[in-house]
């Protein structure tokens, strides 16, 4: 069972290395994408800030699941479509309002498509190699709908508080953390169960 003592002691290691090898991807990712709103962030940087996040968890995964190169590509592909997309790499940009309750629920909601987009693409990598992988679909569209949600709240009150775009980052990076923290406590649990 994955929640057990093992899990505490061990899993937690390996959940924190997903953590902090997202994260420092997307710190990473930073230095080819400037971060901006939404019509400043198209295709080309969604698929540069896939390759980036795409190589930082392949780091993780490599040892863990067969032909992880693969989510490299997945990662490319997804968040290149999503710059594509109406959406766009939100992974990247901030929304134009100030208002909280608005990036409250854009967030919830973009976050939720996007996450759908990427959790059916890196299905299709992980998903014949762990039991009921298809879960991993729903895990990535519900914590991604969180992590922007929270992300979006933090860099605009913070944004708000300090005058600063900076603040703006910022609440990018708590996404990418919150995101990775979400995705990384059942992903641990998928690759226990093959």
């Amino acid at each position: 069972m994955c929640v057990s003592l093992k899990f505490v002691k061990t899993e937690f290691f390996v959940w924190l290395q997903w953590v902090l090898l997202t994260l420092a991807g997307f710190l990473v990712s930073l230095l080819f994408i400037e971060i901006g709103e939404k019509p400043d962030i198209g295709a080309f940087e969604g698929a540069i800030g896939g390759v980036v996040i795409g190589l930082a968890q392949w780091f993780f995964l490599r040892s863990r699941i067969s032909n992880a190169g693969w989510w490299v590509l997945v990662c490319v592909l997804s968040w290149g479509l999503l710059g594509v997309t109406g959406l766009g790499a939100l992974g990247w940009f901030t929304p134009a309002t100030p208002q909280i309750p608005l990036r409250i629920v854009y967030g919830a909601i973009n976050g939720e498509q996007m996450g759908l987009l990427i959790g059916l693409a890196q299905w299709l990598v992980i998903g014949k190699q762990v039991m009921a992988g298809w879960r991993w679909i729903i895990t990535s569209s519900v914590c991604w709908a969180v992590a922007l949600a929270i992300g979006w709240t933090v860099g605009g009150l913070l944004h708000q508080a300090t005058g600063l775009f900076f603040g703006e980052v910022v609440g990018l990076a708590v996404a990418w953390i919150v995101a990775a923290a979400t995705t990384g406590i059942p992903l641990v649990c998928f690759l226990n169960s093959h």
